[in-house]
């Protein structure tokens, strides 16, 4: 869904009869959604957040769709294989868990316990 379809959703949904109404809904201003509108401008993926809950729309796919467009061509490969890969329904919860998943730890220093056929535990 581009831009203009997702202010014009909003506007639709809630009743706001102009650019000023759904940017002051979004928190900015004016004029920072009408370059928006015309291609112009972008905004962080916070405020894109806010105009799709907005307009009743999958946050998840609206930021998906914004980073595949200024991908280059292997990126975008990457970005329409997540969307792929997320069921529509948890698409959100699904993506939180990536974004949010901590770094894997390494667990080369961990000890290990090994018993010999002797009876003696060597801790390695």
């Amino acid at each position: 869904m581009d831009t203009k379809e997702l202010i014009e959703r909003a506007k639709k949904r809630n009743g706001i009869k102009n650019m000023t109404g759904i940017a002051e809904a979004i928190g900015i201003n004016q004029s920072s959604l009408s370059l928006l509108k015309s291609g112009k401008s972008e905004l962080s993926d916070e405020t894109y957040i806010k105009l799709a809950k907005l307009a009743g729309v999958d946050p998840t796919e609206v930021i998906i769709e914004k980073h595949m467009k200024k991908a280059g061509p292997e990126g975008r490969v990457v970005w329409a294989n997540l969307a792929k890969a997320l069921p529509k329904k948890s698409a959100m919860i699904g993506l939180s868990v990536i974004l949010l998943m901590p770094a894997p730890q390494s667990h080369v220093n961990t000890p290990t316990t090994n018993i010999k056929s002797g009876g003696q535990v060597l801790i390695m």
